[in-house]
């Protein structure tokens, strides 16, 4: 069997404060988005871009994210590409979805220790 490999690390500021949920069974998930820039070729100038990202969490890196991630945080994250779709009025709408299994904070917190910012994996 061949090796394939599904990774993306994205450094950049968080949009939203994460949405937390419970699954079915109980698990946490949080859900949040995540700005990075790009430059872009325009005009012959360089026009500054910003892709939004939708990180999910899971479990402990959920409670991690309810607990210290909030808008305006720069952060580090690991993660795979998942893509699903679904339909809305009878359109099919394709999504891509960050499945984080690392996220560290880059941004300082006030009142916060390092040892409670640490890689979360």
């Amino acid at each position: 069997m061949s090796r394939s490999v599904n990774k993306i690390t994205l450094i950049g500021n968080v949009g939203r404060d994460p949405d937390m949920q419970r699954n079915k069974s109980g698990t946490k998930v949080a859900h949040f988005s995540l700005a990075t820039n790009r430059r872009k070729p325009a005009d012959g100038e360089q026009e500054e871009r910003t892709d939004w990202h939708r990180p999910t969490l899971w479990n402990r890196q959920a409670q991690f994210a309810e607990d210290y991630v909030r808008v305006g945080d720069r952060i580090y994250i690991e993660g795979r590409l998942e893509y699903e779709a679904y339909e809305r009025d009878g359109v099919t709408i394709p999504t891509a979805e960050i499945i984080v299994h690392t996220v560290v904070m880059l941004s300082t917190k006030a009142g916060v220790s390092d040892e409670e910012l640490e890689e979360v994996a």
